[in-house]
This record gives C-alpha cells, sequence and structure tokens, in this order.
C-alpha cells in the first residue's frame, strides 16, 4: 500500500518532544493497563513494519478517545488541555447508567470540566441517551446535531433542557465547518446533505448521521456516527474527501455500512469498531470484518480491547489499548450478519 495522500512521514524521521503535555500524560493514566501501543509512518503498514514504539508525547498532540461504553458510541477528541465529545450514547441492556457511568468516570479521570462542544451525530438512544447527564455534570459550549425532528422522550427532554439553559445550538449538514478549538485542527462536515436522506415519509435517522473529518496538519480521522450506505452513496455524489488515515467504523461494525466502495475511498490504515461485548445484533459482522481485513492490519473494537486512543504529532500516529490486543481475535465476528 503507498503512502497515503495524508502525506505521513516514515516513522524513521519522526520528532518527539522532550515535554510530555498533561493532556497526553492524562491520557496515559486512564490507559494505565495498556499493552498495546504501535506507532505508524507513511508507506506499507503491517506487523513487521510497525514495532512497538512509546506513545506520542508531543505537547501537542491530538487525540481521539473511543471510550469503551458498551453497545454505544461516545467518543472524546482531546488536545492542549481542551475536549470535545462526538456522542454520549447509553446502553439498552444492561441499562442501570452503565455507559454514562464508564463515561463520566473516563472524563473524570483527565479532569474534564468543560467541553468546547458535544456533536451528537443523530438521535438513536445508543448515542444520546447520556447526553442530557453530559450537559447537566460539564460546561458545555456548543450543542450540534443534524436537525432531525425526533420524537422520543429522550430527545425532547434533551432539546427542552438546551432551550431553558440556553445553551448555544447549531444543526450541521455536508459543507459545514465546525469551529475548531484546537489550533491546527479542522472539523469538516461531510455528511448529511442539506436535503435529508429520505425513508418513506421521514428522514432515516442513520443514514442522516453527522459525519465529520477532523484533520491535523498530516493525519486525518473519519467519524462516521451509524451512517449506513445510502449516506455513503450521497458522500460519494457529493465528491467528498473521504480519504483519511483513521476510520470510527459506521454502525458498530454493521453490515448496512462500510462498503467496499466507500473503504477504498477512505483507505484507513487504523480502523477502530465501537461496539458493546456479546451484543444482541451481532456486531460486528462478518461481511465488513472480512473487508476491513483486506483494508488494514490494524483493527481495534471496544468490546475486547477496551478504551481506544489515537494520538498524532500531526505527522505519525500511536494507537493504545487499555486490554490485551490479540488481532486473531479481533477479526472474528460476532455472528454472521442476517
Amino acid at each position: 500500500m503507498a503512502a497515503k495522500k495524508s502525506g505521513r512521514t516514515s516513522s524513521s524521521h519522526k520528532k518527539k518532544s522532550k515535554n510530555m503535555s498533561k493532556q497526553i500524560a492524562a491520557a496515559v493514566v486512564v490507559i494505565a493497563a495498556a499493552v498495546c501501543v504501535v506507532i505508524f509512518g507513511g508507506g506499507m503498514i503491517s506487523p513487521a513494519s510497525s514495532p512497538l514504539a512509546p506513545l506520542i508525547t508531543d505537547e501537542h498532540a491530538f487525540s481521539m478517545h473511543v471510550i469503551d461504553v458498551g453497545q454505544a458510541d461516545a467518543i472524546l477528541l482531546s488536545k492542549d488541555g481542551k475536549f470535545a465529545l462526538v456522542d454520549a450514547g447509553e446502553t439498552m441492556k444492561p441499562s442501570e447508567r452503565e455507559a454514562r457511568d464508564k463515561l463520566f468516570a473516563y472524563l473524570d479521570s483527565l479532569n474534564v470540566t468543560r467541553l468546547e462542544f458535544l456533536l451528537l451525530t443523530h438521535q438513536d438512544y445508543d448515542h444520546i441517551g447520556s447526553a442530557l447527564d453530559v450537559l447537566k455534570k460539564y460546561d458545555v459550549g456548543t450543542v450540534y446535531d443534524n436537525g432531525v425532528v425526533h420524537t422520543s422522550a429522550t430527545y425532547e427532554k434533551l432539546m427542552t433542557h438546551i432551550l431553558d439553559q440556553k445553551i448555544p445550538y447549531r444543526v450541521v449538514a455536508a459543507g459545514d465547518v465546525i469551529s475548531s478549538p484546537w489550533q491546527g485542527v479542522t472539523l469538516e462536515v461531510l455528511s448529511p446533505q442539506k436535503d435529508l436522506i429520505m425513508s418513506g415519509k421521514n428522514p432515516d435517522i442513520n443514514e442522516n448521521s453527522v459525519v465529520i473529518k477532523a484533520v491535523y496538519q498530516n493525519v486525518s480521522y473519519l467519524l462516521t456516527g451509524d451512517a449506513e450506505k445510502k449516506a455513503e452513496e450521497a458522500m460519494f455524489a457529493a465528491g467528498e474527501d473521504l480519504n483519511a488515515d483513521i476510520l470510527k467504523a459506521g454502525h458498530h461494525g454493521s453490515s448496512t455500512s462500510s462498503t467496499q466502495k466507500f473503504l477504498n475511498a477512505v483507505s484507513p490504515a487504523v480502523i477502530v469498531i465501537s461496539l458493546g461485548e456479546g451484543n444482541e445484533y451481532g456486531h460486528p459482522h462478518k461481511e465488513p470484518l472480512e473487508r476491513f481485513v483486506q483494508m488494514t492490519k490494524h483493527i481495534y473494537r471496544t468490546d475486547m480491547d477496551g478504551d481506544i486512543v489515537v494520538t498524532t504529532d500531526g505527522n505519525v500516529y500511536s494507537v493504545v489499548t487499555r486490554k490485551a490486543h490479540v488481532y486473531e481475535n479481533v477479526i472474528v465476528p460476532n455472528q454472521a450478519a442476517a
């Protein structure tokens, strides 16, 4: 595989700061039990060409923390002591606010008191179930979502709180740029399209997930929410630049997402899947996993790896997992896709 369009440099040319930033140091504390640390550069990526290496400690490093909150999504972005959250999901089983407690414990371990923004990719409970609790516990600068009118009690209570507390709220769609709190980081919205993808009379929730591309210098991350095949096709039709180094896989590794055409356009070096152990949906499904394996050897799952942090200094990037990462286990589907 040739070097990516991101222009990553070879790991042999990486430069490290002598001073570990407080943010990165905190990440190390959070993943104190981490046993898998890999650093990547440009060119072919394989176990042989990706030896174990220390976590990137550049004082201005940018990190994506895919938090293990079970069958849900909660992704923390961080740089220079500033934080933002993409989704704040809650699990359906077991309940008892399990995901919320895991999310709060993770944020508190990093001493997070303010979130520059909370981006809700779409209105499903496993993406917004803890959002109201987040707004009550932390100072949040702005809330973003796709603007789909949804009648669930959870979403209505959330929107009522945002209105009552006068929390800044903004609907985003393809072509928008989210104001970045971090120097050197851009946040582009690639989906949904302005004229929401329809399914029958109502907008389809998953297909209208907010998809964002975060770019820090020469390294890019693509976060896809639960975007499925129609959304992927719509991004193609719109000519969006999907190429990215790190992909947060769509819809928890479901066969409804991650088509071969889409993966070819992204050409990811790292794929991260957020999902719950033994979930009732059988995620991740066999079909996307088979496609992932053809793209890269660096596939991570929160149900097996626990919390996953992907950090970059803008040229190279490292992956750290809380639990032991065993590639042979990660690529086994929970069950065949229905």
